[in-house]
């Protein structure tokens, strides 16, 4: 029977983890224009107000599949409202009270995934992974001046 905490497997969770962060974070880079995340929509909309989509896509400079990518994440967050045009790119869309609140802005993907621990694990997990990065940071012998462990860092990684 295989222990689930051995060094081991402890390793292989964490690359395993490692593999989803970057895929999140690729399948973002990879289908949307960095002009359309919901962050960049949401302070556009706070700048016009009620807009069509096809005059958002327009003025905001952003492709309309990365728009609607983005569009749909703030209504699903209720940020915004979409009210249904005679063509797609007719519809309006207006924020709604939640997308007015000053400081108020939508989470990533990632955010949405670590919002499913709690508070405390949250606090646990950050404890746990700067313990195991001053570990790691011993263990391969980095300086702990930050700006030096920077420099070895991209040095030993090609960056």
């Amino acid at each position: 029977m295989c222990d689930n905490t051995s060094s081991k497997a402890l390793t292989m969770k964490t690359v395993h983890l490692s593999h989803m962060m970057r895929m999140l974070h690729e399948e973002r880079m990879r289908e949307m224009d960095p002009s359309a995340s919901p962050g960049r929509v949401l302070a556009f909309l706070r700048l016009v107000g009620e807009v069509s989509v096809g005059n958002m896509a327009m003025i905001h400079g952003t492709r309309p599949h990365s728009l609607e990518k983005a569009l749909s994440e703030l209504v699903e967050d209720g940020f915004v409202s979409r009210e249904q045009g005679e063509k797609k790119f007719l519809d309006k869309v207006k924020l709604t009270d939640k997308g007015l609140e000053p400081g108020c802005r939508p989470q990533g993907r990632a955010s949405k995934v670590f919002g499913t621990l709690t508070n405390e694990e949250r606090g646990q997990l950050a404890a746990i992974l700067d313990k195991l990065n001053a570990g790691f940071e011993k263990e391969l012998g980095l300086p702990e001046d930050p700006q030096e462990r920077r420099a070895v860092m991209r040095q030993k990684c090609g960056g």
